[in-house]
């Protein structure tokens, strides 16, 4: 759907239509809540206070769960970056050990290597970079592959064998660090992220209006507050989505440690 799609490239509009639909549905509560308490008078309603508590308690809860979440594959993805730039220097330290006619290509290839794939980290979620960067590294793959195998050829030797394990660890380990970058917070999730968002604004407002108080103001910095988290929990889940972006420092510091010049 086209405005789902621009929900996903907004953060700004997501967060503004949230509030909006928390603060709808606050309003709904109180109207309800107000007919309520017409209906039965100004006696207090202690099951509908047990009820409010409890969906405030769950949703809390739940944002507390979701954001812990969101934490860990945070970690996780700061995990996988680590290890692939520990894969890829390792590989080009045997490469530049092993010798042969191959070796200075394979090091110059590694090192273009580490650089596409700090790009690909860094590259906005509609870049065309993400793209471009992934199609040479595969090329590159390929090419540095086809230089092991014609130096296992000429010398077999413990040490090239080793080469060929480290650049098979590198190469995995650039799947990996591809899967979590791409991941996404489910769609199902997020919804049930609304869904019980908007039923707890409007328990608050039920309660508000059955109570006969006085409370959008409070309503208001309430819902700002929920949407923030709501909004964080989903940017810091995902792995590129909106402007949050996984910290990077491990692919410059290694670049910087084999002299590679990360200038476009």
């Amino acid at each position: 759907m086209p405005f789902i799609e621009f929900l996903e490239k907004n953060p700004l509009a997501f967060f503004l239509c949230l509030l909006a639909g928390l603060i709808l549905s606050f309003e709904l509560g109180l109207g309800i809540g107000r007919r309520r308490r017409r209906a039965i008078g100004a006696g207090a309603d202690e099951g509908a206070t047990l009820v409010v508590g409890s969906v405030l308690g769950l949703l809390a809860f739940v944002l507390a769960l979701n954001l812990s979440t969101a934490s860990t594959r945070l970690e996780n993805r700061m995990n996988s970056g680590l290890a692939e730039v520990n894969a890829i220097g390792t590989a080009i330290l045997q490469a530049q050990a092993v010798g042969g006619d191959q070796s200075a290509a394979m090091v110059q290839d590694l090192k273009r290597y580490l650089l596409l794939h700090y790009r690909f980290v860094r590259a906005a979620p509609d870049s065309s970079e993400i793209g471009e960067t992934t199609a040479e590294s595969d090329l590159l793959q390929a090419r540095i592959w086809t230089m092991l195998e014609r130096r296992v050829a000429e010398a077999p030797t413990p040490a090239v064998t080793s080469l060929m394990n480290s650049l098979n660890n590198a190469f995995d380990s650039t799947t990996a660090m591809r899967l979590m970058m791409e991941y996404r917070m489910p769609m199902q999730l997020i919804w049930l992220l609304l869904a019980m968002s908007a039923l707890g604004s409007a328990t608050v407002g039920y309660q508000f209006g059955l109570t006969g108080r006085r409370g959008q103001m409070a309503a208001i910095v309430l819902s700002v507050l929920w949407c923030a988290v709501v909004t964080e929990i989903i940017d810091i889940g995902s792995g590129r989505i909106w402007s949050f972006r996984t910290d990077a420092r491990v692919y410059e510091w290694a670049m910087d440690g084999f002299g590679v010049d990360r200038s476009p």
